[in-house]
């Protein structure tokens, strides 16, 4: 959403708290939100039927 994205649940990730502060606030936390961002097109192209 800070980037201009949707609040929408195909767009969300479930983590836990420690995971959570590791994306927002830990020292690769780039690196994590770009496998998480992977992560959910992957989990929506699949729900969608789409081909990976």
């Amino acid at each position: 959403m800070a980037e201009g994205g949707r609040d929408h649940p195909v767009q969300m990730v479930a983590l836990c708290p420690n995971c959570h502060a590791m994306k927002e606030r830990g020292s690769k936390r780039h690196a994590l939100q770009a496998i998480l961002r992977e992560v959910a097109a992957d989990a929506h192209r699949r729900w969608n039927g789409s081909p990976s």
